[in-house]
């Protein structure tokens, strides 16, 4: 590997360090900075004390002051191919789909600069093994999905061997905190420079935090989704974070009515996001312990400190019947969050994880570095930077090329900021592909083309519109049909199957569509369709599936309709049985209901196993995050 001389003088200059000399690899192994990445899961864009909330993060509040924060960062739509991301410097089709063939991981390229690289945390990052010293010389945490913050799992581990040790005490947000200040400490004796990647569980679900955190939080929410996200809106406008002509997103279908909501729901809810409130607290008081560590040793100035959000802010697996029972500091349970304080955590932008549109993609991103940035403390920058920029813009710091065509690795996509992070250049963004299961998009320069559920492509103009409220796509078909080949030419040059890149269709699902494919993959349709509208009055209720529905031998199954009003009793029910009329079809109909009442929100439970489809049981439907609902039109 050369150096990079010329990046580097540039670097020295800005941080007015003496000229190199003749002992230039010793000089540049003495000036480089540590780098502190850390990542947060599943935190929506508002979630910050520092971008609009009333959570109390104060210690990320404090990066934010003396650096810079970022409006218009985006992830990827899943933590997964977020991670792959991060650390192949590509998307994560091309990077093999988490394979990471052709590709050379972050860790490595930077041990190969001559860092330290250390992990503590949640991986989900692909088939690369954070164990192996090839990537990181420690690692402490757990490679899968998500984890029990109390009573952690069998895919722990502490280098290489299993970690067991979650007797009382244990939490994983402390745990990952004290593992991060221990591998520090360790590098600091060291001469290199290091690379600490800490990346939080909190505040994906399970929801689990300290009882005393929860209860500083309770009843701050009862005033509902809607006060709460007018709230954060006011004060991202305040602070200069959003646009006042982008307005905000509005609710759509799936988002409960908070006036409508029985008392005792509103009380679930409000104890559902304190406990997601308590859980953002406890991981700043972590990256408080963090900052206070550099601090005492003299290395925060000379530390560059990354936060970030591996995407939007998520709604979870819960379960209307059982909500009320979770309990944030106990270990098993799993309080989690409804799509309403999805909605209020993504303010002001559209949708949640897993979908292209912004609420999933645009996530908190603070730069702290003194020695680079102190006049910049404060700044709110508005350079369109994405996950994939991290990666050259690290490699840029470290002083080292990345080796694309001498190991014949696949191209990074991202461009590196770290020129115009100290103002010297303006930051110009590459075209952007992004891609998870049901969702798709393709940004160019100010305009970006998105589909979800295969539907029509939508297109929006994010200069003047990031809330994504007005669709350009019937005006601007000639953009439309540009931006969806570049999508189609890209994902083939990547090699991506092609029953992954499917034109896109005509009809629009309402969100909430992958779920309910989860409770039977051979769904084709529902009327009334999911998350939208339909008119007043109708008295039937519909599935339609790809294959016959066997009705047989499941009595005490039921399919019950329930408003939202009111959750003590179903408007219908039946328990359907093989003398059905839609035994042996694919179209399970059910006609004859009461008749439904105008601006009106309905929700269906069925019951786990309640029939076959293609011989297979299907799932359950619980107005959780399997949800069926919808609203009736006003009068």
């Amino acid at each position: 590997m050369r150096w990079h001389k010329q990046a580097f003088l540039r670097l020295s200059l800005a941080l007015g360090l003496v000229a190199l000399t003749a002992c230039a690899s010793e000089s540049e192994e003495a000036s480089r900075p540590n780098i502190l990445l850390i990542m947060a899961d599943d935190l929506g864009y508002s979630d910050l004390g520092s971008y609009g909330a009333e959570i109390e993060t104060p210690h990320l509040d404090r990066l934010a002051a003396g650096g810079i924060r970022y409006s218009r960062f985006r992830a990827t739509p899943m933590c997964s191919t977020t991670r792959v991301a991060l650390m192949a410097g590509m998307s994560y089709p091309a990077a093999g789909n988490g394979s990471y063939a052709q590709t050379l991981p972050l860790p490595t390229l930077l041990k190969e600069a001559g860092y330290r690289t250390m992990m503590s945390g949640k991986w989900h990052a692909g088939q690369a093994n954070p164990r192996s010293p090839k990537l990181f010389d420690r690692f402490f945490g757990f490679l899968g999905g998500m984890s029990d913050c109390y009573s952690g799992g069998p895919d722990w581990f502490e280098g290489q061997t299993p970690f067991k040790d979650f007797g009382n005490g244990f939490d994983a947000t402390t745990a990952m905190t004290d593992h991060s200040i221990e591998y520090m400490k360790e590098a600091l004796s060291q001469d290199n420079p290091f690379f600490m990647f800490v990346s939080y569980n909190a505040p994906h679900h399970p929801l689990q935090a300290r009882q005393e955190t929860v209860e500083k939080y309770s009843g701050r929410y009862m005033q509902g989704y809607e006060v709460i996200r007018n709230a954060r809106h006011a004060r991202q406008l305040e602070m200069g974070l959003v646009k006042a002509d982008w307005g905000a997103a509005d609710p759509g279908v799936e988002v409960r009515r908070w006036e409508e909501l029985p008392d005792a729901r509103k009380v679930v809810e409000d104890a559902r996001m304190a406990a997601y409130a308590a859980m953002v607290d406890e991981m700043d008081q972590g990256i408080g312990r963090l900052i206070a560590f550099l601090e005492e040793a003299g290395e925060l100035d000379n530390t560059l400190i990354v936060f970030m959000s591996d995407n939007g802010s998520d709604y979870n697996n819960g379960s209307i019947l059982t909500d009320a029972k979770q309990v944030p500091w106990q270990a098993k349970s799993n309080p989690t969050v409804s799509n309403g304080w999805a909605w209020a955590k993504n303010t002001p932008f559209n949708f949640y994880k897993h979908a292209c549109h912004e609420g999933a993609l645009t996530v908190p991103f603070i730069v702290h570095w003194p020695q680079l940035l102190k006049e910049r403390a404060g700044d709110i920058d508005a350079a369109p930077i994405a996950v994939t920029d991290i990666y050259p813009t690290l490699a840029e710091l470290a002083g080292i090329d990345y080796p694309g065509e001498s190991r014949r690795l696949r191209p990074l996509t991202g461009r590196s900021f770290l020129a115009s992070m100290s103002e010297e250049a303006p930051f110009n963004a590459p075209d952007r592909f992004l891609w998870f299961n049901q969702s798709r998009a393709w940004i160019e320069g100010g305009l970006k083309a998105v589909s979800l559920y295969g539907g029509p492509w939508q297109l929006y103009d994010l200069d003047s519109d990031r809330a994504e409220k007005n669709d350009l796509a019937t005006t601007k078909p000639d953009v439309v049909a540009g931006f969806a080949n570049s999508w189609q030419n890209y994902a083939r040059e990547i090699g991506m199957p092609p029953q992954l890149r499917k034109p896109v269709g005509q009809h629009q699902h309402g969100w909430g569509w992958h779920r309910l494919q989860m409770f039977a993959p051979q769904l084709v349709s529902t009327f009334p369709e999911n998350s939208k509208m339909t008119a007043a009055g109708s008295t039937r209720l519909e599935m339609h599936f790809n294959a016959p529905i066997d009705l047989a031998g499941r009595e005490g199954k039921y399919i019950r309709l329930f408003k939202v009003s009111d959750e003590s009793k179903p408007v219908w029910q039946i328990d359907p049985d093989a003398r059905h009329p839609s035994q042996g079809t694919k179209q399970l109909v059910f006609k004859n209901l009461p008749s439904l009442e105008a601006d009106t929100q309905y929700y269906v439970l069925i019951d786990g196993g309640a029939f076959k489809v293609g011989g297979r049981h299907v799932g359950v439907i619980n107005d959780g995050a399997y949800w069926w609902r919808f609203r009736t039109e006003p009068e």
